[in-house]
């Protein structure tokens, strides 16, 4: 059984938990998940390694209730246990190398673009973090960016904090104005959001050569193989082959329309939970 160490409320929709796992600890790195069960006969549920500590011997996990088996993990509170708590799974974010890089977090996103932006950091490479949220109640996560980032700049969708606009302008901004004064250009763009940002943001970098690599973790059902989705023309799974993936070779059609089929089964999996009173869910 895992305890839950700490938990806090980042907003009205998404949580933050420390969990006591040692063993994960130990081996967990920027980019890997873990799978875990919140009661006995819980669904699996994927999420993204948001933070570790080895010394203290846990993992932090973020997550947006958006379904049955969030409200349900939701439920739990400090000095509780999960039932099963598997990992680190999927291929770690390769950041060996890299000497200026561009992290983009959109939404939930952030927290798993933030474990990213700390390896690079302490690793001494220039990192200019750019997170953006719909409105200013949805901003999570802002100290954590700033003190791991060279440059860190927060964008609204309607301007009520931060910087009015959308990280995809702001990172075209970037890449022109190190052209035009002549600075180092971005030797990898590392983004993490909604699947519609991060087509965007692949159409952007792609006229510059620059690499993209985006995480597909939100594809993610269960960890079972039900990620498919193509790549470079070919079927890649976002639970083994991943979660990192070229965005200049995702096909993001494809992908959007695959995301918007669970979107409606998360959807339909929440009203079988009324009031977060524990009833039997669905999803």
């Amino acid at each position: 059984m895992f305890k839950i160490i700490k938990k806090e409320r980042l907003n009205p929709t998404v949580t933050k938990m420390v969990i006591d796992a040692p063993f994960i600890a130990k081996k967990a790195e920027p980019g890997q998940f873990i799978i875990l069960r919140a009661l006995e006969d819980s669904e699996r549920i994927p999420l993204t390694i948001a933070d570790y500590d080895r010394e203290g011997g846990t993992i932090t996990i973020i997550y947006q209730i958006v379904g049955g088996s969030t409200m349900e993990l939701d439920t739990l509170e400090e000095g509780q246990c999960l039932h099963d708590f598997v990992g680190p799974l999927g291929v770690a974010t390769h950041t060996d190398g890299l000497k200026k890089v561009a992290v983009v977090g959109g939404g939930v996103g952030c927290a798993i673009a933030l474990p990213v932006t700390k390896k690079l950091h302490e690793q001494g490479c220039e990192v200019h973090a750019i997170v953006g949220f719909r409105n200013k109640d949805l901003v999570i996560l802002e100290d954590e960016f700033k003190a791991a980032s060279s440059k860190m700049v927060m964008m609204t969708d309607d301007g009520t904090y931060g910087e009015k606009g959308f990280t995809t302008e702001y990172l075209k901004q970037e890449i022109e104005a190190n052209i035009k004064e002549g600075k180092p250009q971005f030797d990898r763009v590392i983004a993490i959001g909604p699947d519609i940002m991060m087509k965007f943001l692949a159409e952007v970098t792609r006229p510059y050569g620059i690499k993209t690599i985006i995480s597909l973790d939100p594809i993610m059902v269960d960890g079972t193989g039900t990620c498919r989705f193509i790549v470079g023309g070919e079927t890649k799974f976002a639970c083994v082959d991943g979660p990192d993936f070229d965005a200049h070779e995702v096909d993001f059609d494809s992908l959007i329309k695959r995301a918007a089929f669970y979107k409606e089964e998360q959807d339909e999996a929440a009203k079988h939970i009324c009031n977060m009173t524990g009833g039997k869910r669905n999803g």
